[in-house]
C-alpha cells in the first residue's frame, strides 16, 4: 500500500495502550487508540483507513473475540491481532478460526510485535496488489474490448456471452491471428471464474514426451530428469481456467488422460498413486480442421465432443472487412502509447489499401502493418507510402495492377523490409511480419541474410 498503514490499538490498560501506540508511531505507522471494544467499533465506523486492529483478548465488557466478530461483520478487510496471556492461548487459537490474522502472547518483545504486525501489513499490501492486477486484467480483456460490429462477429459475441455465464468446456476454432486467445481471456476475465487463475499452454510448443508432465505434474524420481515434485498446470489452474492452445497438436495418448480428467474432474501426477480432485474450466483452441483430424485418427472424437460443449468459430479478417477501420483506430491508440507518438489517424488512401488487402495473417498481420507504419513513418496521419510495399503494391480483390514476383523473391523482400524497419531487432521484425521468432530465424537462414 502507498500510504502509511494505520493501526488501531485497543487496550483498557492506559499505560500498555500508550506504550504500543508510541512504538508504532516511531516505526512510521499512523495510530489510533481506543480504551474499549465499544470505542474501537465507533472508531472503525467513523473512518475507513484502519488496516490492523491490535486488541487485548480480556477486557471489561466486550472481549477481544466478540470484538473480532463485530469487526469482521463491519469491515471484513481489516486484519485483527489479539494480545493474550499464556493462560488464554486456547481462546486466541479459537479466534484464529473466526478470522483473526494472528495472536501474540504477553509479555511480548517489541521486535516480535513489530514483526507480527509488519508481516500482516505486507500481506495486506500484496492482497491489494493482486486485487488491483486482477481488476486491470478484467478491464483489459473484458467482453466489450473485443473490436468489431460486423454480422459475423455478432454471432461470436452471442457464443462468448453463453460461455462466460457457464462453466462448460469451450472449443475456439479459427485461423492463426484471428484472436482466439483474446476470446478465451474474455470468457475467463468477464465470467464466473474471473477471480481464479488463467493458465495458458501452447500444446505445439511443448515437447511431446513432456506435455503430460506439464499438464498433470509428476513426483520426484518418476522419470529421468524429475529431480523434484511438480504440481502441473491443471493444479495451477485450480479454481480458474486452463487454456489449451493448439489442442490438435496434443499427442494422442495424452488426449486420453485429458478426457478422463474432464470427465472425472480428478488428476493423477506421473508416479503418484493418489488422485486429486480439481475444479478447472478448460478452454481449447485450434487453427486446424478438427473434422479432418478426427478422420485421420490424430484427434479423439470423444474428446472433441467433451471439449466442444460450446464451440466458437472466429471468422478470418477477410470476412469482416467492415471491422478494419475500427481495428486500425485501436492499433493507432495502442502504438501512440508504445512509440510515444501522436498519430491522429490514417489517410483515406492508406485505409483503402488496408481494407482491400486479403489479410492471410488476419488481425495479427493488420496489427503488424500498423506497427510498421509507426516504425518507418514520421507524420501525424498514416500515409499509403508508410505501409509495407507488399500492401501498397496490391490493389486487392478484382485488381489488375499486381507486379508479380516469385514467392521466394517476395518473401526475401518482405524479410529485408521488416528487418530494416525494425533496425535489426528480430522480435520487432517478427511482429511486423506476424510470425514467430523461430520462423523468422529460419527465414533469415534460408535467405542467407546477415544480421
Amino acid at each position: 500500500m502507498n500510504r502509511a498503514a494505520t493501526v488501531l490499538v485497543v487496550e483498557d490498560d492506559a499505560a500498555m495502550r500508550d506504550s504500543c501506540a508510541k512504538l508504532f508511531r516511531l516505526e512510521g505507522y499512523q495510530v489510533a487508540e481506543a480504551p474499549s471494544a465499544a470505542e474501537a467499533l465507533k472508531e472503525i465506523a467513523r473512518r475507513d483507513d484502519i488496516d490492523v486492529v491490535l486488541t487485548d483478548l480480556k477486557m471489561p465488557g466486550m472481549d477481544g473475540v466478540t470484538l473480532l466478530k463485530e469487526i469482521k461483520r463491519l469491515a471484513p478487510d481489516v486484519d485483527v491481532v489479539l494480545m493474550t496471556g499464556y493462560g488464554s492461548i486456547q481462546s486466541a487459537v479459537e479466534a484464529i478460526k473466526h478470522g483473526a490474522a494472528d495472536y501474540i502472547t504477553k509479555p511480548f518483545d517489541t521486535n516480535e510485535l513489530l514483526m507480527t504486525v509488519g508481516k500482516i501489513v505486507q500481506l495486506s499490501g500484496l492482497r491489494e496488489e493482486v486485487s488491483r492486477l486482477r481488476s486491470e486484467l478484467r478491464r483489459k480483456y473484458r467482453f466489450d474490448n473485443i473490436i468489431g460490429s460486423s454480422e459475423c462477429m455478432q454471432a461470436v459475441y452471442k457464443r462468448i456471452e453463453a460461455a462466460r455465464n457457464s462453466n462448460s468446456s469451450v472449443l475456439i476454432c479459427g485461423d492463426s491471428g484471428t484472436g482466439k486467445e483474446l476470446v478465451a481471456k474474455a470468457i475467463h476475465y468477464d465470467g464466473l471464474r474471473a477471480e481464479g487463475p488463467f493458465v495458458p499452454i501452447n500444446c505445439a510448443a511443448i515437447p511431446r514426451d513432456l506435455i503430460e508432465s506439464e499438464l498433470f505434474g509428476h513426483k520426484r524420481g518418476a522419470f529421468t530428469g524429475a529431480v523434484s515434485d511438480s504440481a502441473g498446470l491443471f493444479w495451477a489452474a485450480n479454481g480458474g481456467t486452463l487454456f489449451l492452445d493448439e489442442i490438435l497438436d496434443m499427442p494422442y495418448a495424452t488426449q486420453a488422460k485429458l478426457l478422463r480428467a474432464l470427465q472425472e474432474k480428478r488428476i493423477r501426477r506421473i508416479g503418484d498413486a493418489q488422485e486429486r480432485p480439481i475444479d478447472v474450466r478448460v478452454i481449447a483452441s485450434t487453427n486446424q480442421d478438427v473434422q479432418r483430424a478426427i478422420r485421420d485418427s490424430t484427434f479423439r472424437e470423444d474428446l472433441y465432443y467433451r471439449l466442444s460443449v460450446i464451440r466458437i468459430d472466429v471468422p478470418p479478417l477477410c470476412e469482416r472487412r467492415e471491422d478494419i477501420p475500427a481495428l486500425v483506430r485501436h492499433f493507432i491508440d495502442t502504438f501512440n502509447e508504445t512509440f510515444d507518438r501522436t498519430v491522429n489517424g490514417i489517410s483515406d488512401e492508406a485505409l483503402d489499401i488496408l481494407t482491400r488487402h486479403d489479410w492471410p495473417g488476419n488481425v495479427r498481420e493488420l496489427e503488424g502493418a500498423v506497427e510498421h507504419a509507426f516504425a518507418v513513418g514520421k507524420s501525424h496521419v498514416i500515409q499509403a507510402g508508410e505501409l509495407s510495399i507488399h500492401l501498397a503494391a496490391r490493389p486487392g480483390p478484382g485488381g489488375h495492377d499486381v507486379k508479380f514476383q516469385t514467392l521466394t523473391e517476395a518473401e526475401r523482400d518482405l524479410l529485408v523490409q521488416a528487418m530494416t524497419a525494425a533496425d535489426g531487432n528480430k522480435a520487432m521484425a517478427a511482429r511486423l511480419l506476424g510470425i514467430s521468432r523461430p520462423r523468422l530465424y529460419k527465414m533469415i537462414e534460408r535467405h542467407r541474410l546477415r544480421d
